[in-house]
């Protein structure tokens, strides 16, 4: 898989999600209020990972766990090639997801 150090912008993440058809996204507030969730996620990650181990979470990681996050959405078994912290990272996702879409 490629692991290109570029960006992912919002409006990337934002199609993304709405390419899901993830029932609690169907409108414009809880895409934002997801896309912030996962934001957020993602950066507490990174940091948790850096400090406690000093590696580093890479933007190519980061489009890998969406790829992982979009089979999981779709009723697919995680891609078996996820790195520890991909698959950590589709975890941490998953879980606030569904914390998200009970309220």
């Amino acid at each position: 898989m490629d692991r290109r150090n570029t960006a992912v912008s919002s409006e990337q993440l934002r199609l993304l999600m709405e390419s899901l058809g993830v029932e609690l996204l169907k409108d414009k507030q809880n895409i934002n209020r997801v896309l912030n969730l996962l934001s957020e996620e993602t950066v507490k990650f990174r940091d948790k990972l850096k400090q406690e181990t000093g590696a580093v979470l890479t933007v190519g990681d980061t489009r890998i766990a969406l790829e992982g996050l979009e089979k999981h959405l779709e009723g697919q078994a995680l891609p078996r090639d996820l790195s520890p912290e991909q698959k950590a990272l589709v975890r941490i996702w998953i879980d606030r997801l569904e914390v998200f879409g009970g309220h």
